[in-house]
């Protein structure tokens, strides 16, 4: 089953030093992309909402769509935030909790050097506004190579951080450059997030809530065509 949710990382244009420059969508492409989405009458959800109405109805909604974002980065609130609001568009953001209000290279490729996060003025703000926040661990650790305790760790602690600042539930986890395993899957659940997202590494034959695949949009998806040729399918 297609998991109708499309996933980005930076919205800026790539400094000239960056080694790793897939995850930069430019703001211009990216209100295009937004308002493309808009007047082919998707209807947008939280990644929370979205997997509630599947847990109520063992299917996704008509014409749904869920916008995602990796990381946290500040990047976030400058160019994307203001597009989201201005077209009425839900979205979910998914932070790295220690980076919040900091600059780090947790989240970024090795090598690359750090970028500011959100910091949680921000955050509020755009919470205030509807823009949903889960969790993408603590440090950005790939869970699947951690033993348990500290798996849990990373889970637990960045749920608990981001529902001190919220003052409401984090309801859902994206894994760390989409890497899982049982275990993780596991600990995710009892933790009590209500799903979990993968990129391309969870199942394609039936649908697990803590292994969700996402659409991921890159850089290289330069023109209006090729972005809609990935979401066509989630029509």
């Amino acid at each position: 089953m297609l998991v109708p949710v499309i996933q980005y990382h930076k919205i800026d244009t790539p400094p000239s030093g960056a080694l790793v420059r897939g995850g930069y969508t430019p703001p211009k492409r990216f209100a295009r992309q937004m308002l493309y989405l808009k007047k082919r009458g998707f209807i947008f959800y939280s990644a929370s909402e979205l997997i509630e109405y599947f847990r109520e109805r063992g299917s996704f909604p008509p014409h749904g769509i869920t916008v995602t974002f990796d990381d946290g980065w500040r990047d976030n609130f400058i160019y994307a935030f203001p597009v989201l609001r201005k077209l009425e568009i839900k979205a979910t953001i998914f932070l790295v909790s220690s980076c919040i209000g900091g600059v780090s290279s947790k989240a970024q490729a090795e090598g690359e050097s750090g970028r500011p996060h959100l910091s949680r003025e921000e955050i509020l703000e755009m919470s205030s506004h509807g823009i949903e926040f889960g969790s993408h661990s603590l440090n950005h650790k790939h869970l699947h190579e951690l033993p348990l305790a500290e798996m849990r760790l990373e889970v637990e602690e960045s749920k608990c951080q981001i529902e001190d600042m919220l003052q409401k539930p984090c309801k859902v986890f994206a894994y760390p450059a989409g890497y899982f395993s049982d275990d993780a899957q596991r600990v995710i659940e009892n933790a009590g997030h209500i799903g979990a997202f993968s990129t391309v590494y969870g199942p394609a034959n039936h649908l697990d809530l803590y292994a969700l695949n996402r659409i991921e949009i890159l850089r290289r998806d330069r023109f209006l065509f090729q972005f809609a040729r990935k979401v066509k399918p989630l029509q």
